[in-house]
């Protein structure tokens, strides 16, 4: 029999069944060992604090001193950050006269660009209608690093919101010899362009170059061609490209169905419409707000605010949350029939029940539905609360809610949207300021004083 070094030199003989039992463990000890391990709770790093000289850089009164500071720093502040930092100040001050010789310096200094900072640049001056401009930078790429794809793209979509969608599409045989391989985005932004200038029939040329490259559409590239052609009453060759899309693997997605209900709607089949939201389901596409939004739109349009509530009201047992643009519609539909106490109900509802937050546009559409319905009581209330919320109407609707006051005998309500108007560097016309002076004309000394004031500080 074999022995542990421990009974050897104890002098234990026999079996180890004869060894004395260990001393069971006391409540202490079994709480300790029964303790479950404790839980891993991860705490996020803090991100980092930004480079004194970037806050610095940002700090300048103007894009010109960040400029100066930049190519005056030592060399090696000369980084990607700090440029690009200066180069999103120039293009969002629209100093586009700037970037050549800034990007001249930059290339001396031998700062290493990155291409994000070129395509914000090719987007800025793409939106300022600079589209040869555009080009130019995109050129000046290489001496900086090599292309990528979203300098690519972004100047395909330079090219193409400025019309010049022949030139755009002659960028795509280049592509291999600038190190870019084009894929679905670059043939969707063409065809965005193409359905805008040539509309369906030249879209679906587009679509069969593609696949001749070997490039596979995506759900972006049906979307594009479905909207195109339900725009032009297409509505069979739209349903066409749907049963294309099973076929090529391309699952349709609630846009794709949000496009064909507003053909169908367009075409005032509003029913059939209703149906395919219904019938998504059934494909494997949950209907959501767009879907509904579509079919709202289209009962506003006949004046049918029982319909938008009764779709509202299916969002609801949907559990699908209706938004403000869902408001909106009804709000407009109601106060476009002249019913305003129920927009305003409406209005109320959307912040109780839905818990949405109305926005700038909600609150305009009521107020200017109760200009229209010389409600200026309620239009008053309304315009309250849109200032409490941080927003503001609209010029035209300032004066026309001023006027309304002024024709109703309530100078002093008056006088207080001319002061927020004056906050705004708002000022009334003739015709507002006839109607007020008659009110004031019937009114105390009070209103006086305060006309006095409007008219001496504006």
């Amino acid at each position: 029999m074999l022995f542990t070094p421990y009974e050897l030199e104890n002098g234990i003989s026999g079996s180890r069944h004869h060894l004395p039992c260990p001393m069971p463990a006391t409540g202490a000890a079994q709480r300790r060992r029964r303790r479950p391990p404790k839980k891993f709770f991860y705490k996020p790093k803090p991100p980092p604090e930004p480079h004194p000289f970037l806050l610095h850089l940002k700090s300048l009164p103007s894009p010109v001193a960040a400029a100066a500071a930049l190519l005056s720093a030592p060399r090696h502040l000369h980084d990607h950050p700090f440029a690009a930092c200066v180069l999103y100040r120039v293009a969002r001050a629209r100093l586009f006269r700037l970037v050549p010789p800034l990007l001249a310096a930059l290339r001396s200094l031998r700062v290493p660009l990155q291409p994000t900072a070129f395509a914000a640049l090719i987007d800025h001056l793409g939106a300022a209608s600079r589209p040869d401009a555009a080009a130019l930078v995109f050129r000046a790429v290489p001496a900086f690093s090599s292309h990528t794809n979203t300098t690519f793209h972004a100047l395909l979509h330079s090219l193409v919101c400025n019309d010049r969608v022949d030139a755009a599409r002659a960028m795509l045989p280049e592509a291999p010899s600038l190190g870019v391989r084009t894929n679905a985005v670059s043939y969707n932004i063409i065809l965005k362009g193409i359905c805008h200038r040539n509309g369906f029939s030249g879209a679906r040329e587009v679509l069969e170059e593609m696949l001749a490259r070997g490039v596979r559409p995506t759900v972006v590239t049906f979307n594009t061609l479905v909207g195109s052609a339900c725009r032009e009453g297409e509505l069979a060759a739209a349903e066409r490209l749907v049963d294309e899309m099973a076929r090529r693997g391309v699952a349709p997605n609630v846009v794709t169905y949000a496009l064909l209900m507003q053909g169908l709607c367009d075409e005032g089949l509003y029913d059939e419409a209703k149906k395919l939201m219904f019938d998504m389901e059934y494909r494997d596409c949950k209907p959501e707000a767009a879907n509904y939004g579509v079919l709202m739109n289209a009962c506003a349009l006949h004046g049918d605010a029982g319909g938008v509530r009764g779709l509202i009201a299916d969002m609801r047992r949907r559990k699908l949350r209706p938004d403000d643009a869902s408001y909106n519609v009804l709000i407009r539909c109601l106060c476009d029939a002249g019913r305003v106490d129920e927009a305003h109900r409406a209005l109320l509802e959307m912040q109780l029940k839905d818990g949405a937050e109305p926005s700038a546009a909600t609150y305009r559409a009521l107020l200017d539905g109760c200009c229209e319905a010389r409600d200026f009581d309620l239009g008053l209330r309304v315009f309250n609360a849109m200032l409490a919320s941080g927003h503001w109407p609209l010029a035209r609707t300032f004066r026309s809610l001023a006027r309304g006051l002024g024709e109703d005998g309530k100078a002093e309500e008056a006088c207080f949207v001319l002061e927020q108007m004056a906050l705004r560097g708002l000022r009334l016309d003739a015709q507002g300021w006839q109607s007020l002076a008659a009110c004031v004309c019937s009114s105390g000394a009070r209103e006086m004083e305060l006309i006095d004031d409007l008219v001496s500080s504006s």
